[in-house]
């Protein structure tokens, strides 16, 4: 491994963190310069600019998404272990590991009203996330655990809507029960449409 790589790998990964703290729209090279020990134009020969730094972190974060919540639930058996795996995961991720919560939550509230390559790319990557849950409730219907008539597109909205609602209730209202307001919630969805 180049140490050209290591370098940019630290910083995407202090980006990261501070993206799920404080925004998508609050990194400033200026300031991740600081965080990473670099000088600003050191920094910049990697990124050359803001909005590539953006796109690379909300890449970073996809790529930390899929090792962390989607992977681990793939040695799960195929079906309804797999959805309640990756649910299990995601609550983890955006619930303890990042230090700031989601990071693509803050992103799409930053910036679902504002035209352009960050948003589009925004737009590109949570598709990719919630098709990933409609392609499980499909296999689960191949399973033959989920009703054939069941909706993979509703379904994925359904468990995607309470995981924001669980990081809402979990960081910031603070509710000491959102994880099995959470779980009660995506097994109830779940059983709804089980065979």
């Amino acid at each position: 491994m180049s140490k050209g790589f290591t370098t940019k790998e630290t910083i995407l990964k202090t980006a990261f963190e501070l993206t799920s703290k404080f925004g998508l729209e609050s990194l400033s090279i200026g300031e991740l310069a600081k965080s990473v020990g670099m000088s600003k134009s050191g920094l910049f020969s990697h990124f050359k600019s803001k909005e590539k730094l953006q796109l690379m972190v909300m890449d970073y974060a996809a790529e930390n998404f899929t090792l962390k919540v989607v992977k681990p639930a793939l040695t799960k058996g195929r079906g309804i272990d797999r959805i309640e795996a990756m649910m299990e995961n995601w609550v983890k991720w955006s619930g303890t590991y990042l230090p700031g919560g989601c990071p693509f939550l803050s992103a799409i509230v930053e910036f679902d009203d504002r035209p352009g390559a960050v948003r589009d790319h925004i737009k590109v990557l949570q598709g990719t996330m919630v098709e990933t849950f409609a392609r499980s409730v499909e296999i689960a219907k191949e399973e033959s655990q989920i009703k054939s008539s069941a909706s993979s597109e509703q379904l994925a909205y359904e468990l995607y809507s309470n995981m924001i609602g669980f990081h809402i209730y979990n960081r910031l209202l603070k509710d000491k029960n959102a994880k099995v307001k959470f779980q009660n919630l995506y097994k109830s969805i779940l059983e709804k449409v089980q065979v």
